[in-house]
Order: C-alpha cells, then structure tokens, then sequence
C-alpha cells in the first residue's frame, strides 16, 4: 500500500458536485478544448503535482476559450509539462481565502483549518488550529460530512484545500491536492490515469495504461531508463518486486529499463500487445547490448502457455531486429500448463537464436537476472 497523489481535476470531480472544470492534456489539447464555454473566462494551471505554480508561472488567468491553446502551450514551454487543468474565472476577495487540511489518522481524522488561506498561509503559520471532530471545526457542517463520505468511499488519506472560499454555508474549492491509498482503486472511481506522474508518458506507456483500463486483468508498465540495457516481462507484482529489487541490490539498477507486470489471467491477443510495447520501447534504447528478463513467481490461475503463445507471437512480429541486434530472453516460469509453455518457449527462442536460458519453479526466482546481468556485461 502507498500513498499516490490525484490529478486536481480528478480530486475536484469527487468532491465537488457538478463540476464545470476540464482536464486538457497538451496530446489532445484542441478535442479536449471543445468543452470549454465561448462566454466564460477562465484559469488554466499544470496539472501535475507541482506547488506554488504561480510563482513559476504555471498559472494563466481569464484565458478565453479561443485564446486556450496558446495559454496551454507556453505554459507547457516552460517544462515536461502535459497536463492541465482549465476552470471558469471565481470572483473572490483575499479575505474569503481559507486553509483546510484534513488527514486520516489512527483514531480516526485531524483537521488543520486557518481563516488565512490562500498564498498567505504559510506567512501566518500561527492562524492554523488543529482539531479532531467535525463539531469542533469553524467550518460548514454539511460541507466537512460531505468531504469526509468521499474520503472514505475513494480511499482519500489526505486532503489540502487552499484556498477554500466560504461564504456563508457555502464552500468554494479553488485548489486541491489528494492523496489516495494505492490499495482501493478496485474499490474507487479513480484509476491509474487519474495519478500524478510529474514526467510525461511515452507512447507505449499510455498504450499499456489504455490496455489495463480495458480489461479485466492487470497491465502496468513505467519506464525507469530508456536507454536501459534489461527489459522486464513479469508476471505478479510480489514476484516482479524481488525480480527488479535483485537488480538493485547488485547495484545495477541503472541497467533495468522498466517497471511493470501483467496479471489476472489476461488472454493470448492482450499479452501479445503488451509484449509489443514493452519490446518497442526496448527497441528505442541505445544500450549496445540488451536483454529480456520474462519471469514470475508460480501463477494460482494465469496460464503459462497461453501467455507464452502471446508472448512469442509478439516475439514473432519484431524477430529479425531481436536476432539483428543479438538480443537475449531469459525465462523463469511457473503455474497453470508450466512444462507445456517453458517447452513451448525454449523451443521458439533456440529455433531464432535470441535463447538465453529457460528455468521452471524449480530455479530460484532471482537466477534470471544474473544471467542477465551476465550476459550485458559481457
């Protein structure tokens, strides 16, 4: 279990009822322009986790719809900016700027509040009170239940609204960060998509998250290195964890190029495309030796031979550059029809000549990437 931080634009659409702000991501900007109000005024900020973005000048205000793109792109000039999030204008004054954090704790939440919000809280450190009770919180009763029923049913573990706007009984979030529980997506409506990620994707990264979001099984894929010389094909996250800790621990993490893992049972055609991503984003390394380390520990139901069969038909599709450019696969594997797929691997990767070695549950999970290493340093 780990702590991850929302996107402001997903935070702010399970808190907030009716919400009128858009997500745009700069691959998408003009469709995702399209939502946007001709008559509206609006402010347009980088979505990806950064603080005080208006001191770094990643804040535009009444941007128009017509005059968004460009808004978009010179903020994105400014870094690896990708995403944003665009909202209509809010007329306030700065003494209707509040501070709210609420974080879960053992016995129960603490909730930090400041009547002085805003770019000024951190000047008057001495404002901010802490409570433990909705009750005893001097805000809008209906507005903290309401907070507190979406952290529970989204997994929320922190909260920090600044500046929250009260008028009245009414509360306004102009800003939110989130951090969620990693262990309740299956329970939440956020997804992987929705988690902060400060670089930008590539292009086979958001292929494999398209891939997870559209079936029932399990994909994840992160590039660590793209010039790295090991590329990792796991299978269950317990075992991909020891596979790439082996690395670290040999201190060659430098050499590992991803992160990732499929699971749940995913079918022939699903395992061939997330092989081929995997592959062509290896394929884009300038490492001059480069391997594939395909292993797991010993699956309850995900069927060796069928995710082998994909696996080599991804393998099929892309054999003339792996023989080309003297690439090694290195297997260990075990679960459901384990001889029948090993056989079926070893066979196909001595008939191409990209064999490195084929292991069974018999072998210790880690030996693969030793040989790996081996083989790259050779």
């Amino acid at each position: 279990m780990a702590r991850v931080k929302l996107t402001e634009f997903r935070a702010k659409k399970l808190l907030v009822e009716n919400y009128k702000g858009a997500a745009l991501v700069l691959d998408t900007l003009d469709a995702d322009i399209s939502s946007m109000k001709s008559r509206e005024t609006y402010v347009i900020k980088v979505d990806q986790g950064i603080k005080k973005r208006g001191k770094q000048g990643l804040i535009r205000l009444n941007v128009t719809k017509n005059s968004a793109a460009k808004a978009v792109r010179e903020i994105a000039a400014r870094g690896d900016y990708s995403r944003f999030i665009a909202e209509p204008m809010f007329a306030h004054e700065d003494v209707e700027e509040h501070y709210l954090c609420i974080e879960r704790v053992r016995n129960g939440y603490k909730f930090l509040y400041s009547p002085v919000g805003g770019v000024s809280v951190e000047e008057h450190a001495e404002a901010i009170q802490q409570f433990t009770t909705v009750n005893e919180t001097p805000l809008p009763t209906a507005f903290l239940s309401n907070v507190l029923k979406v952290m529970d049913s989204e997994h929320i573990s922190f909260l920090e609204i600044n500046p929250l706007v009260v008028r009245d009984d009414t509360c306004t979030i102009l800003d939110a960060a989130v951090l969620v529980d990693s262990a309740g997506d299956w329970q939440a409506s956020w997804d992987e998509n929705d988690i902060v990620d400060t670089r930008r994707k590539t292009t086979h990264e958001t292929a494999i998250a398209e891939l997870n979001s559209g079936s029932p099984a399990s994909f994840s894929f992160r590039v660590l290195n793209q010039d790295g010389a090991i590329w990792l094909l796991l299978s269950g996250g317990g075992a991909s964890i020891t596979i790439a800790d082996e690395a670290a621990n040999r201190g060659k993490a430098h050499l590992i190029g991803n992160y990732g893992e499929y699971s749940g049972g995913p079918t022939r055609e699903e395992t061939q495309l997330y092989t081929e991503a995997v592959i062509e984003q290896m394929l884009k390394s300038t490492a001059k030796k480069k391997a594939i380390v395909l292993a797991g520990g010993v699956a309850n139901f995900t069927d060796v031979k069928k995710t082998f069969t994909g696996i080599i038909d991804a393998f099929t599709k892309h054999i003339d550059v792996l023989k080309k450019k003297d690439i090694k696969v290195y297997v260990r594997r075990g679960g459901p029809n384990e001889k029948e797929g090993l056989l079926l691997m070893s066979e196909f990767l001595t008939r191409h000549g990209i064999f490195g070695s084929v292991h069974g549950s018999d072998t210790v999970l880690t030996t693969v990437v030793d040989e790996a290493l081996e083989f790259v340093h050779a």
